[in-house]
């Protein structure tokens, strides 16, 4: 497999960014065969999109476990084959999760004070070497409370003297099962939606799912059955929110972007039922994330929002409309300063994804495709768009067969041509050009006359 064949060097030389593009090439190259071996099962199913599924029940569930034992059997390939070389998050998920593990809470240490510290000062082995291999090791962690408890969890588990390699294959283990839960909630969905199961390969032998968390180990994986469960929860009587909150209130707290899958969800209820909702998602989030956050005098939410900051305002990478815009504001103003010109240009963008997210909420007909469509304009609109946010958009694509969404899980890696630059990691334009004009060109047909999918999968699931 390509990936397992990967190997991605940080030395900021032109040597190794050279290499790191001779290396994508054969990535790139097989993820496209797979992306159009998949397309050409998404054409054929369309052809029978308005037939019920056939071969009965038998039948559905032996596709449903030839789709999960594939999609099990290529993640192990690539845990057992591969070690995280795209992206070096996962260095960051270890520490969290050794020092939660440890009694410590990951919100008041950074990488950087653990650096160089004595093998008797160490919390645990391998502390100063692990911090020592991560990226921006000065700031406090960014990942949420349900994250932290999932980190803390894993890192129970793994034994005191085990080799880094072999915990960071445990935490890709740990959230490949996560991913494997998701797959499965999504193939209860198209059964309750009298769909066929084979839909569900758009997602469970996607490469991008394949080589985003089975390979580099993001922690998104973590959220995806949670965000799949609320909307397949709340499917049947959106009204009952003790049914679905929980699930969007826990997913929130792994990614934020999650919270207005309940507007859509509720966007006929009364409301009454918005304050229930409401309610229970404080009450759960609280629950959650109180125990980290709210102890040593509110320094972990001081830490948090400090981290959360810089993100916010020096962040970005593949930008579609970010990276234009801030170049045009460059030009127009340029005896400004870089912070305000960056801040211009993040608030434009920002105010643009609230009148998409207006737009979007007002005409969706369903919470599933409502919340795909607002997964891909943050996507679109956000100064960062790396390629693993797409992950939450794909795999509800099943139900929604956005075609817009399906562009972009082919188009948007192209953004690790960034590798290749080591040194001012920059992107060229005409990959820009390339990777985003398609998807736009995909999402005029999404929301143009004859798009895919007219029928509503929650009126579907309920019946």
């Amino acid at each position: 497999m390509a990936v397992n064949a990967l190997s991605i060097g940080r030395e900021t030389t032109a040597a190794a960014g050279a290499a790191n593009l001779q290396g994508l090439w054969p990535l790139w190259i097989a993820s496209g065969v797979s992306w159009l071996a998949l397309t050409a099962v998404w054409w054929r199913l369309r052809v029978d999109a308005t037939r019920p599924a056939r071969g009965g029940v038998s039948g559905r569930m032996r596709a449903a476990l030839v789709v999960l034992a594939v999609a099990g059997g290529v993640r192990g390939m690539v845990l057992v084959g591969h070690e995280t070389s795209l992206s070096d998050d996962i260095h960051r998920f270890v520490f969290d999760g050794r020092t939660g593990a440890a009694g410590v809470n990951p919100y008041l240490v950074t990488p950087e004070s653990r650096v160089g510290v004595a093998d008797d000062d160490m919390r645990w082995r391998g502390e100063a070497t692990r911090a020592a291999r991560m990226n921006n090791p000065e700031m406090h962690t960014i990942y949420l409370p349900v994250s932290q408890w999932v980190f803390g969890a894993i890192g129970k588990t793994l034994s005191p003297t085990g080799d880094p390699a072999r915990a960071e294959r445990r935490f890709r283990l740990a959230f490949v099962l996560f991913e494997m839960i998701g797959i499965g909630l999504v193939l209860l969905a198209l059964t309750r939606a009298g769909r066929s199961p084979w839909w569900a390969t758009l997602y469970a032998w996607h490469p991008l799912a394949l080589i985003e968390i089975a390979g580099s180990g993001h922690q998104d994986a973590i959220g995806l059955p949670l965000l799949v469960a609320g909307l397949l929860l709340a499917s049947a009587k959106p009204e009952r929110c003790r049914r679905w909150v929980w699930a969007i209130a826990a997913a929130a707290l792994i990614k934020p972007f999650v919270v207005p899958a309940a507007a859509f969800v509720l966007r006929r209820s009364p409301p009454a039922a918005w304050g229930r909702a409401l309610v229970i998602g404080i009450v759960v989030t609280g629950a959650l994330g109180a125990p980290l956050l709210l102890s040593a005098g509110g320094a972990p939410v001081e830490n948090l929002r400090a981290t959360s900051e810089r993100f916010a305002l020096k962040w970005a990478h593949f930008g579609s409309v970010y990276e234009p815009l801030l170049t045009a504001i460059e030009w127009r103003t340029p005896a400004w300063g870089n912070d305000p010109q960056e801040q211009l240009a993040r608030g434009i963008c920002l105010l643009a994804f609230l009148i998409a997210g207006i737009i979007i909420w007002i005409r969706s007909r369903d919470a599933w495709r409502g919340m795909s469509a607002l997964l891909l304009a943050m996507i679109l609109l956000s100064p960062t768009a790396h390629p693993w946010y797409l992950l939450w958009a794909l795999i509800l694509l099943p139900m929604t067969r956005s075609r817009a969404v399906w562009v972009a899980s082919l188009t948007l890696p192209w953004g690790y041509v960034v590798l290749a630059d080591p040194v001012d990691w920059t992107v060229p334009a005409g990959v820009m050009v390339a990777a985003y004009v398609p998807i736009y060109a995909a999402l005029l047909l999404d929301v143009g006359p004859g798009r895919p999918g007219r029928g509503d999968p929650s009126r579907t699931i309920a019946a």
